[in-house]
């Protein structure tokens, strides 16, 4: 699905809800995510910097040391 179709299903539910104090949930949510603080962009930018220069964790790895970790969340 491209993102003006997107957009267009996005509306398409936003115009069904009924409930005024979700749309102000949904709209609270919306303007919070265009904001950003200096340091959620400095960690951004850093973890951006670390997987350029391949120094990331493989997600196996993670997902196993994940698994042992917390083995009694995945019986």
């Amino acid at each position: 699905m491209d993102i003006q179709t997107s957009k267009i299903e996005l509306a398409k539910v936003i115009l069904d809800i009924e409930n005024s104090s979700l749309i102000e949930e949904i709209i609270s949510l919306i303007q919070s995510k265009d904001v950003l603080t200096q340091n959620q962009k400095d960690a951004i930018d850093e973890a951006l910097y670390a997987l350029q220069n391949e120094e990331g964790i493989p997600h196996h790895i993670v997902a196993e040391e994940t698994k042992i970790r917390y083995s009694k969340y995945f019986q």
